[in-house]
């Protein structure tokens, strides 16, 4: 997958003798904590965990809007 710029992040098997599970990333650091072990329910296959690390940005939205209530009137011109 090196071809491609992609880096497998299973290294594990995930059945059997099998790797069936695949998790890949373009970019280092935007999956990390890999882990593979214990089975969901009857399955025979091992569970693949992992997190998306994010940054959690909080801060004032500042949308602007136009206010037409303060915007100047054309001038009327009188007929007359």
């Amino acid at each position: 997958m090196e071809d491609n710029f992609l880096t497998q992040l299973v290294s594990e098997t995930t059945r059997g003798g099998a790797s069936l599970d695949l998790l890949f990333t373009n970019r280092e650091g935007l999956v990390g904590d890999v882990v593979v072990g214990g089975c969901l329910g009857l399955s025979d296959h091992e569970m693949t965990e992992f997190l998306i690390p994010g940054e959690v940005k909080r801060g004032v939205s500042k949308t602007t809007t136009m206010d037409f209530r303060r915007a100047g009137l054309w001038p009327v011109q009188n007929a007359g």
